[in-house]
């Protein structure tokens, strides 16, 4: 049974990790002067995706005190929206789908369905391999890497902040992650535990992302196959995995 949700970016890569993992997770740290610190863990996450003299589809991060955490990063361009597609788990038999996707589209209304179907059908040779991600509880955020997890409630100590972020984790999924004032920056979902291969696809169209919001979200007209764009990361649960 697969459903989606989508997740916003105010701008700058998306962070997904174990929901646990997830109450370390440091975000954006700004100086009194509004400069970013460069040791905080979203600098140290654009980093990996913007090495010097390159840029990648998506990296790993280790965090936490110790760096005893590890998360994926995902470059998905500039502000916007992406679609979380994933097999829900919780309430019905696991399927033979043990994978989940996250998809930047840049599309004119009503043309939703080219993308997804664009991912669905792309060949495992044509995707770009990254490495691998633990996820073995099985309980996953996908957040905008900017946001500190102590902004998303009201904690008392690092401690109240943990316990209630894992308790997200036993609610029905998705569970839409939120600011103040900024909605469906993050979500929490189940997924099948295990060890998932990560890999990277695209479609570019001639002009796609380029798109003015005119051609974008204005009167409907027809267009070529070639004049969208999409990006996506895919999760790939490994065959050895063992469920938790």
């Amino acid at each position: 049974m697969w459903e989606s949700v989508r997740v916003g970016s105010l701008g700058g890569p998306l962070l997904v990790c174990e929901v646990d993992s997830f109450s370390d997770w440091g975000g954006a740290v700004h100086s009194p002067d509004c400069e970013l610190d460069p040791a905080c863990d979203y600098a140290r996450a654009w980093s990996a995706v913007h090495p010097d003299d390159d840029d990648l589809e998506a990296a790993f991060v280790c965090f936490g005190e110790h760096g005893e955490h590890a998360g994926l990063i995902w470059e998905m361009d500039r502000e916007g929206s992406a679609e979380v597609a994933y097999a829900r788990y919780r309430n019905v038999p696991a399927g033979e789908d043990d994978n989940f996707l996250i998809m930047r589209s840049w599309i004119p209304d009503g043309r939703t369905d080219a993308p997804r179907r664009r991912a669905a059908g792309a060949p495992a040779a044509e995707e770009q391999e990254v490495g691998e991600l633990e996820l073995l509880s099985g309980r996953v955020v996908v957040v905008w890497a900017a946001v500190n997890a102590h902004e998303t409630g009201s904690y008392a100590t690092p401690q109240e902040r943990a316990a209630s972020i894992k308790a997200l984790a036993r609610l029905n999924p998705p569970v839409q992650l939120n600011l103040d004032g900024q909605l469906g920056l993050g979500t929490v979902l189940w997924v099948k535990p295990g060890t998932y291969r990560v890999t990277c696809g695209w479609h570019e169209g001639t002009r796609g992302q380029y798109m003015s919001e005119e051609e974008m979200y204005g009167p409907a007209q027809s267009y070529a196959d070639d004049d969208w764009s999409c990006r996506w990361v895919r999760f790939t649960r490994s065959d050895d995995s063992v469920e938790a």
